[in-house]
């Protein structure tokens, strides 16, 4: 019995790992990197990203987070990201995106789970970031101009929890040389032999340390440091990280 649920679970861990995207997007004069570590054989974090309707050169890049682990949370992931894939395919605006999505969920879900998620739409043209925060992690700017990181926040909560969300929807202009850092808090809340978490001045540290590298580098970056940090203590929470940089 045991080993044909170990089976399952690795037939279940092929399929989820197919919904995540295969590679990063190619855009000229910008780079994608991306990472994705489920604490079991399956989880609830995931990335996407999508080409848009109407002008040429606009993605959709969503980063979100079933809060739960294992198979439960994997359903609840597959579910989350068809019905954010399928409504934002339209080319509607992030808050609406989500805002729609949040009732699809409600709807089709009668599990008491629920997912935080951010939404993204980048004009890879004008640089124009146009975002909404579901309840997430606020996704790190650094700024190459002043050499500052800035947290991506706005109004929101978690999808899946009541019927209304009222999300704010926000835009910044991404420059060259820029870096924004999309992640789960798989990353900020792995603990060391001391239960202390990673956290986000760490995080940011590591950004800022690494931020004139490729985000291939960066994402390495990052995970070398939540692994140096958290030692021996297990990894206890997914963990997925998606990084934008504007060449």
């Amino acid at each position: 019995g045991r080993q044909r649920l170990e089976q399952e679970l690795a037939v279940g861990r092929q399929i989820q790992f197919s919904m995540l995207p295969e590679g990063c997007p190619v855009v000229p004069g910008w780079q994608f990197a991306a990472a994705y570590r489920p604490a079991r054989q399956v989880g609830g974090d995931f990335y996407d990203y999508f080409e848009l309707p109407g002008e040429p050169g606009r993605l959709g890049i969503v980063i979100a987070d079933v809060a739960d682990k294992g198979v439960p949370a994997a359903l609840f992931m597959a579910l989350s990201r068809s019905v954010i894939r399928a409504t934002a395919i339209d080319g509607r605006g992030p808050a609406a995106t989500l805002t729609r999505a949040n009732r699809l969920i409600l709807t089709d879900s009668q599990a008491s789970l629920f997912v935080t998620a951010f939404y993204a739409v980048l004009d890879t043209a004008t640089g124009r970031l146009t975002y909404a925060n579901a309840g997430h992690n606020r996704t790190l700017w650094r700024q190459a101009g002043v050499g500052e990181i800035r947290e991506l926040a706005a109004r929101g909560i978690a999808l899946s929890v009541l019927e209304d969300v009222d999300l704010e929807e926000r835009e910044i202009d991404v420059a060259p040389g820029d870096v924004l850092v999309f992640y789960t808090d798989g990353v900020t809340e792995a603990m060391d032999a001391d239960g202390q978490p990673f956290g986000v001045e760490r995080l940011r540290q590591v950004v800022a340390a690494a931020a004139d590298a490729s985000p291939e580098r960066i994402v390495a970056a990052v995970e070398e440091a939540v692994g140096a940090f958290a030692g021996d203590a297990p990894q206890s929470d997914d963990i997925a990280l998606f990084v934008v940089k504007r060449s």
